[in-house]
């Protein structure tokens, strides 16, 4: 006699028999859903990523023009515009021979007066004959000796004014005080090194570019900069025609934007896109296009009739949103960017959104 037990587990197996082959005949894989976008073909710049420093355009050492003892140095950190007292010299000793100074232009000017009077007098009286003509002639030549005296007083006192003036240490331009060398109270000479400014606005990418691509950069190029979660864009300001011979490099700046201050800091390693090669046709797909797997890199091409098809790429330069392919592609071709990695070849897809391809289509790289 049969048990309960197995009469329900030959009862299961019987059913699950007799609804497989219906569930295997309705059964359709429906169309999956996917986002295309076109194959496009446009001229672009081939680039090699070369490695820059950001630099700042105005560096400089704030040195001592005078003697004396300091009163002021700005610590470092501190901002300051042009035309903002950075250190400061005492004057006391300047002070007083201005003051000296003063007095001996006041006694030179009284001189002057007094000589011009006399030498009135005596002319009128050399017309009577009461004077004689030496005397007129002496009184002449100290009235010309004092005017000397007068006029060299004056230049000395704008001496001691120019000395007083370079006691004041000013900014050259608007930066930051990096570094303080001398403390107030130590005594420093004319060319003493007080304080380092940085201007942190101003900055330029210096990049070291091999020689191989002497010819491919040029003053006013545009060139693209990436650094950490940032891109910046900058104009060649100036090509060096001088080469290294050890590195067998020359050496490019780049301006940097105003706003890149924010983002990158001085001295920062940043790479730097330099052209390697003419200008040519090239194919570019998204990025998002491309599926990376052992056997290649491959993207999916959806036909007009919403069918993909696997299609084996070779993979060229990235720019931007964009990467150079070669394959069995034309421009206008559709593929996949969205949902790629759930089909197979002769899948049936459901476009959701036609896309379009990222960047410039006469340059995406910038270049």
């Amino acid at each position: 006699m049969m048990s309960n037990s197995k009469r329900i587990y030959l009862l299961a197996v019987a059913l699950g028999l007799a609804v497989s082959p219906l569930y295997a005949q309705g059964q359709q894989i429906p169309p999956r859903p996917v986002s295309v976008s076109g194959v496009t073909s446009t001229q672009i710049t081939p680039t090699v990523p070369i490695a820059g420093t950001v630099y700042s355009r105005n560096d400089v050492q704030i040195t001592a023009a005078i003697s004396g003892p300091l009163v002021f140095v700005a610590e470092p950190g501190t901002y300051a515009e042009a035309g903002d007292v950075v250190a400061r010299i005492d004057d006391t000793d300047l002070r007083l021979q201005k003051l000296e100074q003063k007095a001996l232009a006041q006694r030179a000017k009284i001189s002057l007066q007094f000589l011009n009077s006399q030498l009135e007098r005596q002319r009128s009286l050399a017309q009577t004959l009461a004077t004689s003509i030496n005397q007129l002639e002496q009184t002449e030549s100290d009235r010309d000796i004092a005017e000397s005296d007068l006029s060299i007083a004056a230049l000395r006192l704008e001496q001691i004014q120019e000395r007083l003036d370079r006691a004041v240490i000013r900014a050259p331009f608007s930066g930051v005080i990096t570094d303080r060398l001398q403390r107030e109270g130590e005594y420093v000479s004319p060319g003493s090194v007080l304080a380092r400014m940085t201007d942190t606005e101003n900055l330029e990418v210096r990049v070291e570019v091999p020689v191989n691509y002497a010819g491919r950069v040029h003053r006013g190029d545009n060139l693209k900069m990436f650094g950490f979660e940032s891109e910046f864009s900058g104009s060649v300001r100036s090509v060096i025609p001088s080469t290294d011979v050890r590195s067998q490099t020359f050496e490019i700046r780049v301006e940097l934007p105003e706003d890149a201050g924010r983002e990158w800091s001085i001295g920062q390693l940043i790479s730097v896109a330099v052209p390697m090669r003419s200008m040519q046709e090239t194919l570019v797909v998204p990025r998002d296009a491309l599926i990376l797997r052992r056997e290649g890199t491959y993207v999916y091409r959806i036909d007009e009739d919403n069918t993909a098809h696997r299609i084996m790429v070779e993979i060229g330069d990235g720019y931007g949103a964009l990467v150079a392919v070669s394959g069995d592609l034309e421009p206008g071709d559709q593929v996949a960017i969205r949902g790629a990695e759930t089909l197979q070849e002769g899948s049936s897809v459901n476009i959701i959104n036609q896309g379009q391809v990222a960047g410039s289509a006469s340059n995406p790289g910038g270049m």
